[in-house]
């Protein structure tokens, strides 16, 4: 009997944690714009320096103000398991940019969102 007890109570802690991961359709639910026809600019960094690049590059570019409506930086380590799940690698200093259902645009290099801009019109 105390067996069953036992192998019951693992069951449900393994039940549990599987529970706690997130896959990459919850990841993905977290990170998309919820806004049709605009864009949600995700930020993973760890430098206030490196954030006012991107944001300066943001701010002088107005087709991404006119698409881009919210950016999040993500400072928090936990998050970065986030990246692994969307199939990029764990480091910071990655820009990742959402429609409503995916990912359209990422890159490490703040002044790439220029190229980026000239294709949202199109």
């Amino acid at each position: 009997m105390q067996k069953l007890k036992l192998g019951l109570c693992l069951l449900v802690v393994a039940l549990f944690l599987t529970g706690c991961v997130p896959n990459k359709t919850d990841v993905l639910e977290k990170l998309v714009s919820k806004e049709e026809n605009k864009l949600h600019m995700q930020i993973f960094s760890d430098s206030p320096d490196w954030d006012f690049e991107v944001n300066k590059v943001h701010n002088s570019e107005p087709t991404l103000l006119k698409y881009i409506q919210q950016a999040t930086i993500h400072t928090e380590d936990d998050k970065l398991k986030w990246l692994k799940i969307l199939g990029l690698e764990e480091k910071r200093q990655v820009i990742l940019i959402f429609d409503t259902e995916k990912m359209v645009y990422h890159t490490n290099d703040p002044e790439q969102l220029r190229e980026f801009a000239k294709t949202l019109d199109k």
